[in-house]
């Protein structure tokens, strides 16, 4: 590679996106991706950025570029890191292993795409959707096809009792209601540490570690600890199944109901400590309508914005937006165009040279 920046990807911290009033600091992510390389540079980026963990062998398609992302959040003793990939076959060998002497579990959920991975003392297939077990501490080769791909890597520090029995579970599909909970609760955390601020982290620590605990032991005992969490984990679904359907006239507790398979009594429950449920799908709508109307290249009139959200009184509007951020919406929007301060969130102050994704591995 030349020196240039079109040829350089390089590790760097990526907040969330904006909102209307200002938040605690938010995580922040290693990330690292090959898109703005030239597309025959790219899978050498790759595996020059993987190669301290695994080696990259071969791309599965020739004739084309290797646009791959990773980004990495450390989380209390553990590491999650989401790989968008297209196919690839790879290896990590017993010479890299005595190199850099890690050893984390890794509990691995893939969003899009199936991965087969063989080690000396066994392997198997995770099917997209499937939770699934596999280690660091030994020799693997796997197989990668086009893949969205989470993983969860655990330090075997953090259940020094459970060793044994989480070894004997390596390279199978976490079955079971726990392991299905457990899977939900890792594409959940992918899906929420971009919002999450550092104050959520030990909360989020907490609640997985309870998870892992319960699933590896089938046990009343941590099931029960965890019970908090796994509300914690439902509450994050229906978040999410909120974010996804603003624009729908029919969200509300009902359609809620049956999106989230939740009674009407489970939903007023989760969602009494944030105001109910009504108020939080009206919060979520003005902070949508916030985000598009602080977007200078948003070209909608502010009726349009609110009407797509379900707000079609422009007075009743313009009120609840108010009482939400404090500013009306003519006035964000002018403030956006003009280009002034505090027309967007200030994110805060963010790490000057977040870690690496081989720095956070070896840091739990």
């Amino acid at each position: 590679m030349d020196g240039s920046k079109r040829d350089r990807p390089a590790w760097s911290g990526v907040g969330a996106g904006s909102a209307v009033t200002a938040s605690p600091r938010l995580l922040e992510p290693a990330v690292f991706s090959t898109h703005d390389l030239p597309a025959e540079r790219q899978f050498e980026g790759w595996r020059a950025q993987c190669a301290s963990v695994v080696e990259m062998i071969a791309p599965l398609a020739t004739g084309r570029g290797f646009a791959a992302s990773h980004r990495v959040w450390s989380l209390g003793g553990m590491a999650l890191s989401r790989v968008a990939t297209p196919g690839v076959t790879w290896r990590r060998t017993a010479q890299q292993i005595r190199r850099d002497s890690i050893d984390h579990w890794v509990i691995s959920v893939a969003r899009r795409g199936e991965q087969v991975l063989r080690t000396g003392s066994g392997g198997g297939s995770a099917p997209a959707g499937s939770p699934y077990l596999f280690s660091l501490h030994e020799p693997i080769e796997g197989r990668r096809e086009d893949m969205d791909w989470i993983a969860l890597f655990v330090s075997r520090d953090l259940f020094p009792e459970l060793g044994a029995r989480v070894d004997a579970a390596l390279h199978a599909p976490l079955e079971g209601a726990l392991g299905r909970l457990l899977g939900e609760h890792v594409l959940q955390l992918a899906e929420q540490l971009p919002r999450m601020s550092e104050a959520d982290l030990p909360h989020a620590a907490e609640a997985t570690r309870a998870m892992i605990r319960a699933c590896v032991t089938g046990a009343a005992g941590p099931l029960y600890a965890a019970a908090e969490h796994i509300e914690h984990t439902r509450l994050a679904r229906l978040k999410a199944i909120i974010r996804r359907n603003l624009a729908s006239p029919t969200l509300g507790p009902r359609r809620l109901c049956q999106m989230g398979e939740v009674s009407r009594s489970q939903l007023y429950r989760i969602f009494a400590p944030l105001g109910g449920v009504a108020r939080y799908i009206q919060g979520e709508r003005l902070r949508q309508a916030g985000r598009a109307i602080a977007n200078p290249a948003e070209r909608r009139d502010i009726g349009r914005i609110a009407e797509s959200l379900g707000f079609y009184d422009p007075s009743s509007f313009s009120r609840a937006f108010r009482r939400e951020f404090g500013i009306t919406p003519r006035d964000l929007r002018v403030a956006a165009q003009a280009g002034l301060p505090g027309a967007t969130l200030p994110r805060g102050a963010t790490a000057a040279s977040p870690p690496r994704f081989t720095d956070i591995l070896r840091a739990l």
